[in-house]
């Protein structure tokens, strides 16, 4: 930046502190052209110039990458902090400093798309000059602006006990992903469904930068994405569809493969129709997976440490004349197994040439009491054979069947009437391309990233029953396969914790935060087994640490030392091993 674009700088903020109060929300645009320039890292924590008097901006359409028709902000306030407290699920949640909130939205072309709804949270005197823009989760509609949540609170997968990213100056930034919870009949907007897909990260993200400007006179020096689950489906949507908007993006069980997952799993529905499997039988298959694999890594420890080796032989289980019901899975239990496990042949083409699902393999925690099978999978009653119309949310089922059934139903056949048992989609092969095409994100070439300096981290634990890590573990290697290794060294780190569940139960917590500044602002490149960490959601106690070894590396035990510290194991290689040999 030269002497006469920091005197700009300076002039600009001189003007935004002399204008008088009850002009701010008609100049606010006007001084993003004279200040959109002044990214300059700022030596000291900023503060903050403008909070209250920002709402009822407006941000014309022209400021916004995507076509919309302007956003506006509803309001602007300084929020109270919040201290330490524990939530109704019995969670520590840290202490939130005070912060400046804004709250708008960003109005739709299409009138039956809904507004995207956006939460900011500025900090008020600690300003890092950086910003992070968290992903949704699920089937989105929630905004994120509450403690818990991670624009402003927990940021997982970060240990529970590191301060959130508002506490460390961080400008944190999300949205509804532009419809409501629970709701299907927005899903009928193909603009509502591209800005789910990833249209409203851009948008959202845009709209942020200009009240970033408008609050502290200056952009931001660098601009993150983090995301867990469907929100790192986004976070890996920002890096490939809008990689010159963001330095660096963290992506946790990342929901790539949405429409395979998403088919996958509502072939599991159908069969969990007639081959429910309730507490004891998942027991069952978990004791035969642990009995099988568990020791491959050096400790029999109830973690199988040689993830996605562990064949899926389920022989043993299979009931015979003479074996006790009790002990034995029956041909439609079976097949249910097999329908989550194993490989799933997609009967349409999807975008960047994905022909299958890989299946969520075996994990050896089945029946694990936080996130497992009986959340997201089994549920704790079977599906229902005939689904009545509307929403197709079924209390007490697995989670990742409503998902299915929802996206069969409203995303793919936009039929509330639609049943998911017997769906066929070969019937909806131009819309199921179509979808593809918007939400998955699966594309390997990752160069225009790469070129632009991005970093990108990819974490997915071992045990996850929700989203595979096998599709993270084969679109990683078909990043390598595309771009080459040492093009993908230079951006690109993929860890895995083995034994953590979906929302980094078990020991998966990473300093995940911590490792992308000191990659993106110091150019220190993270290592190769980074300590993962199981701290108590209750009180932050210390229960176990493990490496997170550099896929596709693992953690084995060294046959010596505590077996709950990390020091105790070392990440091995596997000779001449690739994802397609554990098939």
């Amino acid at each position: 930046m030269g002497d006469r674009d920091q005197g700009s700088c300076h002039h600009a903020g001189l003007i935004m502190a002399h204008i008088r109060q009850s002009m701010v929300r008609a100049l606010v645009l006007a001084s993003l052209t004279v200040i959109a320039g002044c990214g300059h890292l700022p030596a000291s924590p900023v503060a903050i110039q403008h909070c209250e008097s920002l709402q009822g901006a407006r941000i014309d359409a022209t400021r916004i990458g995507l076509p919309t028709r302007g956003a506006v902000v509803d309001s602007s306030q300084v929020a109270p902090a919040v201290a330490p407290y524990q939530d109704a699920e019995g969670e520590h949640l840290l202490e939130t400093p005070a912060r400046c909130l804004v709250l708008g939205r960003i109005e739709a072309v299409d009138p039956a798309a809904p507004p995207i709804r956006f939460a900011i949270n500025l900090p008020l005197s600690n300003w890092n000059g950086r910003a992070l823009q968290s992903g949704g989760g699920g089937l989105g509609g929630q905004l994120i602006t509450a403690p818990r949540n991670k624009a402003s609170g927990r940021f997982d997968p970060n240990p529970v006990t590191e301060p959130y990213p508002i506490t460390r100056g961080y400008v944190t930034f999300g949205s509804d992903n532009g419809h409501p919870p629970m709701s299907f009949e927005w899903s009928r907007s193909d603009e509502a469904m591209r800005n789910f897909a990833h249209e409203e990260l851009k948008k959202t993200k845009d709209v942020a930068m200009a009240v970033i400007v408008a609050a502290y006179g200056r952009k931001p020096s660098y601009v993150f994405f983090n995301g867990e689950s469907a929100g790192a489906r986004e976070a890996l949507r920002a890096a490939q569809v809008y990689p010159q908007d963001y330095d660096g993006v963290i992506a946790t069980s990342p929901v790539l493969n949405w429409n395979a997952n998403h088919l996958s799993d509502n072939v599991l529905r159908t069969r969990l129709v007639d081959g429910f499997l309730d507490v004891a039988a998942v027991k069952l298959v978990a004791d035969d997976a642990r009995a099988r694999c568990d020791a491959a890594d050096g400790l029999a420890d109830g973690v199988i440490g040689r993830y996605l080796e562990c064949p899926n032989d389920l022989a043993r289980l299979t009931c015979r004349p003479g074996v006790a019901q009790a002990a034995c899975l029956t041909p439609a239990q079976i097949d249910a197994v097999r329908a989550h496990r194993e490989p799933y042949a997609v009967p349409v083409p999807l975008a960047h040439g994905v022909t299958h699902f890989p299946g969520y393999r075996v994990t050896g925690d089945e029946d694990g009491a936080r996130w497992q099978w009986r959340f997201y999978v089994t549920g704790e009653e079977p599906p229902s054979r005939d689904l009545t119309p509307g929403l197709g949310w079924e209390q007490r089922r697995g989670g990742i069947l409503n998902f299915a059934s929802w996206w069969v139903r409203h995303g793919i056949a936009r039929d509330p009437a639609v049943n998911p048992v017997g769906f066929d989609p070969k019937k909806y092969e131009g819309r199921i391309r179509e979808l593809s095409t918007w939400f998955d994100a699966t594309d390997p070439d990752l160069s225009r990233f790469a070129a632009r300096g991005g970093k990108l981290i990819i974490i997915h634990p071992s045990a996850d029953n929700a989203t595979p890590l096998s599709a993270s573990a084969e679109y990683v290697d078909r990043v390598v396969q595309t771009m080459g290794q040492q093009a993908t060294d230079r951006f690109l780190r993929f860890y895995v914790p083995v034994g953590g569940s979906h929302n980094v139960g078990g020991t998966s917590q990473l300093s995940a935060l911590t490792m992308l500044e000191d990659w993106v602002l110091r150019n220190q490149v993270p290592s190769d087994a980074p300590v993962a960490y199981d701290l108590s959601l209750t009180d932050g106690a210390f229960r176990a640490s493990r490496p997170a070894c550099r896929y596709p590396t693992y953690p084995h035990y060294k046959g010596a030392g505590d077996v709950k510290r990390a020091e105790s194991f070392e990440c091995r290689p596997r000779a001449g091993w690739s994802m397609r040999d554990a098939r």
